[in-house]
């Protein structure tokens, strides 16, 4: 737990920070984020190490060491404009959104009223953006909380994710509230690139040509229960520097199917992007935590052999 002094400091400098970035211009946040980006990544060697333990496991020789880390400090850049963006929230309107950014994708079975779906999108380009525009052009819905160890942050990050009117939830009782959204037709957004124990529900997918991540199926399992569509959707910045979103088409989840065939039909239909254009993935965050007994050629150091790994792979077929 941190010290009271520590938490107040932290909310202090981040309230200080909205309130100063929410003043800027928006093209103005590009230049920010590339001194930020840095700076942190300068700070960060944990992360660098991880950033790039993760490169050269996804894409095994075909990048030299030195384009690694272009990438790694790339992702850290697209991590700070991200936050900056968040901060910045509060000046995104409707009119905003019809003037500046691009969609690319989105018919009209998505924003159908009373259709329900979940938009499934990862730790990729303007993640936090999706909930924003998607309050303001499709439908207002819930936005899970992050628990934070400072809580005096949370209300902070509560009121920004909240300014285009979405509801933000809190993290206990979020299946409950989700299950009677989607029922009464409602739609809402989630991250599915979140690494999980075996012991947590997870499925094995499938990445990057023979990595296997413990992913959650949250999104899969939710949706078999109501009917919801499930919506592959990512949102980066387009070559005018606004961002652009792009929906995928979506599919159903019947409760019959098998969930890690769906998790990994979701998974397929946005990896794509990140080879595409690999510096807009959040590459220091650890998404290969467990390696199946007995090979570790490909995955990253800091992946740990697991008996509860191996089990999940040998229910699922993928020992």
């Amino acid at each position: 737990m941190n010290h009271p002094l520590q938490n107040w400091l932290e909310w202090a400098a981040l309230s200080t920070a909205t309130r100063v970035v929410r003043d800027w211009n928006y093209p103005s946040l590009e230049s920010a984020s590339k001194i930020l980006g840095n700076l942190v990544w300068a700070c960060d060697p944990k992360g660098r190490r991880t950033s790039m333990q993760n490169l050269e496991a996804a894409f095994p020789g075909r990048r030299t060491a030195s384009q690694n880390r272009r990438i790694a400090r790339g992702s850290y850049v697209s991590f700070a404009r991200t936050m900056l963006e968040v901060f910045w929230a509060p000046n995104v309107t409707l009119e905003f959104v019809r003037r500046h950014i691009v969609f690319e994708g989105l018919g009209r079975d998505e924003q159908a009223p009373g259709r329900p779906a979940i938009y499934c999108c990862m730790h990729f380009g303007n993640f936090e953006w999706l909930a924003l525009v998607g309050a303001l052009t499709i439908t207002r819905g819930p936005v899970i909380a992050q628990r934070f160890r400072n809580p005096l942050l949370g209300p902070v990050f509560d009121s920004l994710r909240a300014s285009a009117g979405s509801q933000v939830i809190p993290q206990e009782r979020a299946m409950l509230r989700m299950l009677k959204h989607l029922k009464s037709g409602g739609k809402f957004g989630m991250l599915v690139d979140l690494n999980l124990d075996p012991r947590e529900g997870s499925v094995p997918v499938k990445t990057f040509g023979g990595l296997i991540a413990s992913v959650t199926q949250m999104h899969v399992a939710v949706a078999q229960r109501t009917g919801a569509s499930v919506i592959p959707i990512e949102c980066v910045p387009s070559p005018g520097g606004y961002p652009k979103i792009v929906v995928h088409p979506g599919f159903a989840c019947p409760p019959e199917a098998d969930a890690a065939a769906l998790v990994q039909k979701c998974w397929d239909a946005l990896e794509p992007s990140i080879h595409a254009q690999p510096e807009y993935w959040l590459w220091s965050y650890k998404h290969w935590r467990f390696r199946p007994s007995g090979d570790s050629a490909r995955y990253p150091a800091y992946a740990n052999p697991s008996k509860r790994f191996d089990d999940l792979l040998a229910r699922h077929g993928m020992a």
